[in-house]
């Protein structure tokens, strides 16, 4: 039995991230699978001919049921992806249980730490949310994107995890908009599961500042680093959010197109080593799948917030 089942969703214009997360997982993690759910044609027939260890492939037309198809036909594609985070996630566990924990990753997320350490706070817990921590900046943000950010979402396979999963799903299929409702409590796939601690027993809470980084709490801590290792405060970072960011081309992006970030200790030893992954995974694929065309913004339409360069 493996220790983990992971779960993302895959579309062509997030590609070179997901190279860059699953490169992380192989390096700190173990005795997981990563299930892909390819949003795109062109993401399965990429990663299917590069012989990945730990991936399972699933093509969208495999969990795609008349409800499914449905929400497709009334939202963005964007909004639909976010409707197939709970989805895949609530399949996943259905069909393939044999796993000790299960969690959706988002494609941005980069490991720096063994996401083991996530688990292993709360071992019994059935559930495992992340609060966004904001920082002074984004503490406004609370009502708008809600408590929780599920670009990491975990669980246990219990009775508790499937009925909560199930129904995350569910209503995402109904209504995941892709503008914030703040009135309804709504943003996409995310406040679905701010009731959680309320409504279900054993939603743990992680603890750990290393767990879901991101430049809207970034700024709480002192990163420093210590023997190889980036810590927060002296915690070790287990995995960073790179919410918002570009890429323009394989030595040019955009850190985040609506903040910018002042502390250089942050872009040296979090973003720089990230994006040196990101450009060894455009530069593979120009390489060996040149044809591939996609996951590029323009300069011209991104914001001037904080756009850094790659020595060649």
């Amino acid at each position: 039995m493996d220790a983990f089942h992971f779960t993302t969703v895959v579309s062509r214009d997030h590609l070179y991230k997901f190279l860059a997360m699953n490169s992380s997982l192989q390096e700190n993690a173990g005795g997981y699978k990563l299930y892909v759910l390819c949003a795109d044609d062109e993401v399965y027939d990429v990663i299917k001919a590069i012989p990945f260890k730990n991936l399972v492939l699933v093509q969208l037309q495999e969990i795609e049921d008349e409800a499914l198809l449905e929400a497709k036909s009334n939202r963005l594609f964007h909004a639909y992806c976010w409707t197939l985070k709970p989805v895949f996630l609530n399949y996943i566990m259905q069909f393939f249980p044999d796993a000790h924990y299960f969690a959706h990753l988002d494609a941005d997320l980069f490991f720096f730490g063994d996401p083991a350490a996530l688990f292993a706070e709360n071992p019994t817990a059935s559930l495992y949310l992340t609060h966004h921590r904001n920082a002074k900046d984004f503490e406004p943000f609370y009502e708008i994107t809600g408590i929780y950010n599920t670009g990491f979402v975990g669980c246990k396979r219990d009775l508790t995890s499937l009925a909560a999963i199930d129904e995350w799903a569910k209503k995402c299929i109904a209504h995941c908009p892709i503008k914030e409702e703040p009135q309804r409590k709504l943003f996409g796939d995310q406040r679905y599961v701010e009731d959680w601690p309320d409504k279900y027993k054993k939603v743990h809470i992680l603890e750990s500042i290393g767990a879901n980084a991101a430049l809207w709490n970034i700024t709480n801590y002192k990163v420093t680093r210590k023997g190889g290792q980036i810590l927060l405060d002296n915690v070790p970072l287990i995995f960073y959010h790179f919410s918002g960011l570009s890429i323009i081309s394989r030595y040019e992006f955009n850190l985040c197109w609506y903040y910018h970030i002042q502390d250089e200790k942050v872009v040296s030893q979090i973003y720089h080593p990230y994006l040196e992954r990101l450009s060894a995974a455009i530069g593979g694929m120009q390489k060996y799948f040149p044809g591939f065309k996609w996951g590029f913004s323009d300069r011209k339409a991104v914001p001037n917030t904080h756009f850094y360069v790659l020595d060649a």
